[in-house]
């Protein structure tokens, strides 16, 4: 536990020291606890974003510093910097429209940006639990986001935000107890990973449009600890942190069936963070040693290897979410 930066707040702090493995991907922990601090106010004042780089495509990367990194894609080059979060963790966009969302996870927020803007045009507001993933369904431009815990203590959830509704509508599975990330498929379906509330184990889950709960998906294949989870138009990609392989699934019903695995050289780092397939390449946070990740790598999918363009992030504290932010036509 000692590699957790002590200014992280209680909540996110948790959840990258399981995903570490360091006691063990079976360890009992206890429930994330909230922090004991003043009452934070989201300040954007600092942020910037360079002349015309609302008309390119763009890769928006979260630090656990309270910033959101912004490069050019491809090409990796810094165009902006979003400031004024207190532990922003997961990021997703809306395809259709570039639209950007950030989870402040202690903050209990989720700020909505125009693709390439510096301020928020909308804040989703979580009143009972600490929001950790998001997902952004672009035909319905439904918003999913996943709760890693209840505020103050307590399972998490999955909350879909719709367009024009101020509350969320929640759904659960009794067997999940913090929910990480998760992805819409083609379907509007919202696919999730986490962990369960006796041992934390990985378990995974399938929300169907128009349920009232989270439905329990058995992999053929174990994964040592979750990480991210995408769809990539005919599989589910998700992340083990242990083994720092991706596995793609074939989902049908409640089972999840392998179709092979992925990986990538030079990823050591074993710390909970996104990924983003964008059609045959994957963005990604990456680190080089265990527990440090401060960099940002572009591989072929799904293909994987050794990454085809790889920055390091020195004012960086740690990476989390990632996306790509399409820019209008």
């Amino acid at each position: 536990m000692g590699a957790i930066h002590l200014k992280r707040a209680a909540p996110f702090a948790a959840v990258v020291a399981l995903a570490a493995g360091c006691a063990g991907p079976a360890a009992p922990v206890q429930a994330p606890q909230p922090p004991v601090r003043p009452a934070f106010r989201f300040d954007p004042a600092g942020s910037w974003m360079a002349r015309g780089a609302r008309t390119h495509d763009l890769i928006y990367v979260s630090d656990t510093s309270g910033k959101v990194w912004v490069f050019s894609y491809p090409g990796e080059k810094q165009v902006g910097l979003l400031r004024g979060f207190e532990s922003p963790a997961g990021v997703c966009s809306d395809a259709s429209t570039g639209d950007v969302y950030v989870v402040d996870t202690t903050n209990l927020h989720v700020f909505k940006y125009r693709h390439g803007e510096t301020k928020p045009v909308k804040t989703l507001t979580q009143f009972g639990y600490f929001p950790f993933g998001c997902a952004v369904d672009p035909a319905t431009h439904d918003v999913a986001v996943t709760n890693v815990s209840a505020n103050p203590s307590g399972p998490g959830s999955l909350s879909i935000f719709r367009p024009g509704a101020f509350f969320p509508s929640d759904y659960t599975n009794p067997a999940f107890n913090a929910y990480f990330f998760c992805s819409f498929d083609d379907r509007g379906n919202v696919l999730i990973d986490g962990a369960d509330s006796g041992s934390y184990h990985t378990l995974f889950g399938k929300w169907r449009r128009g349920s009232t709960t989270v439905t329990t998906v058995t992999l053929d294949k174990r994964i040592g600890y979750p990480g991210g989870i995408q769809w990539d138009g005919t599989y589910v990609a998700i992340q083990d942190t242990l083994s720092r392989k991706l596995y793609r699934f074939k989902i049908v019903g409640s089972r999840g069936r392998s179709a092979g695995a992925v990986r990538f050289k030079f990823d050591r780092s074993t710390l909970l963070h996104a990924f983003w397939v964008q059609g045959q390449t994957i963005v990604m946070p990456y680190g080089k040693v265990s527990r440090l990740v401060r960099m940002l790598g572009r591989w072929p999918y799904p293909d994987g290897g050794a990454p085809r363009r790889s920055i390091g992030i020195a004012r960086a504290a740690e990476l989390v979410g990632v996306t790509v932010s399409l820019a209008k036509k």
